[in-house]
């Protein structure tokens, strides 16, 4: 049979896969510490590879944490942020402070004890859900607010007519039962898994114990992490690509239409300027691709290449080390990229979390 460890972030994504045959492959007489490492690989990881993580997923945490929590503070208690798009950098920042603090904690004691799992099997489900919901939500979000720029920026009498913080909240609410109902099969299938022991006997061995949405869980057909990563993932990247594209467009056919009529000095910061906004929605779009694309790219490869790629094993292990960081970077990098466009946000958190006092002039400074 096929046992593969998870750390079910977003469900059963970060895999290794270890395999055997618990009727014939081993011999009888291994004692229980010899079976456990033969069917689930090591208990404890290396500690060359535990520590260095664990430095990783600590500074992802602290600055992680720190810079959701301060989108949250800054645009609570500023009135002046209350705006539809700041609603939806609020719920970002949530959905990745949740994810951060639910998901990532769990993770790295995954990382230091790969079995037994501990925390029996409600908090497996729950942990597969909330993982699984934030990371939707996050992918949500960045849509929805990168479509709120498209409309701002493109079609502005447009954006005006639909802008109100009822009609945000309405759709911010939208997404989160969206996240909610596609990630509940996740919650459903995953479970805390058991080996037998002895071999073959169908008495499951309490040490084995990992939480884990396994192949034989799901129902037959039910192409779960292919609709994921077209949902969740492939969708989302193409939206986002061509808005961003569109956005890029219309800025430069804005400053050649009115190139000619500005004094050069003007002419030169404004083309500054323009080249600073695209630079930032490439970031972006390169940031959301390489946050996200080995994450899926890992599912679709335990499901049609584990039999058939020569060292598959090494390959998935690298990569269950590589997609985590970068399942957690994402949490990290979305306050910085997204609230770094905001100089009234910027002004807003030197004032709340600096005590600096903005000028009159500040106040009234508007989103790039």
């Amino acid at each position: 049979m096929t046992i593969f460890l998870s750390t079910v972030s977003a469900g059963v994504d970060h895999t290794m896969d270890y395999t055997s045959d618990s009727n014939s492959s081993a011999p009888f007489n291994v004692t229980v510490e010899e079976w456990l490492e033969h069917c689930l690989g090591p208990k404890h990881l290396p500690l060359r590879i535990v520590v260095p993580l664990t430095v990783v997923y600590a500074t992802l945490f602290v600055s992680g944490v720190f810079g959701n929590l301060a989108v949250c503070i800054v645009i609570a208690r500023n009135a002046a942020l209350h705006t539809a798009t700041n609603y939806y950098l609020f719920s970002l920042a949530v959905s990745d402070l949740t994810l951060l603090l639910l998901g990532l904690p769990n993770d790295l004691l995954v990382y230091w004890q790969q079995y037994p799992w501990p925390l029996g099997g409600l908090l497996c489900k729950v942990r597969a859900l909330v993982s699984e919901m934030t990371s939707y939500t996050s992918v949500l979000t960045i849509v929805a607010f990168s479509t709120e720029r498209y409309l701002a920026i493109c079609h502005p009498l447009h954006s005006y007519a639909m802008s109100g913080l009822h009609r945000a909240v309405r759709i911010i609410a939208v997404l989160w039962l969206v996240s909610f109902v596609c990630a509940s099969p996740f919650a459903v299938f995953a479970q805390v898994n058991y080996i037998d022991y002895p071999p073959g006997s169908g008495k499951p061995l309490a040490e084995s114990a990992f939480c884990a949405m396994l192949e034989k869980n799901i129902p037959a057909n039910w192409p779960i992490y292919e609709l994921s990563g077209a949902l969740f993932f492939c969708v989302p990247m193409v939206v986002i690509m061509v808005l961003y594209v569109r956005i890029g467009m219309r800025i430069r056919r804005r400053e050649r239409h009115s190139l000619g009529k500005r004094l050069p000095g003007t002419v030169h910061r404004r083309s500054h300027s323009r080249k600073a906004i695209i630079r930032m929605l490439s970031a972006v779009v390169i940031t959301f691709f390489v946050c996200w694309a080995p994450f899926h790219l890992q599912r679709l490869l335990y499901l049609y290449a584990r039999d058939s790629l020569p060292h598959f094993n090494t390959i998935n292990e690298w990569l269950f080390y590589v997609t985590g960081c970068l399942y957690y970077l994402s949490s990290t990098a979305n306050p910085i990229l997204y609230n770094v466009m905001s100089v009234k946000y910027r002004k807003a958190f030197r004032q709340t979390l600096c005590g600096v006092r903005p000028h009159h002039s500040d106040l009234n400074s508007s989103f790039r």
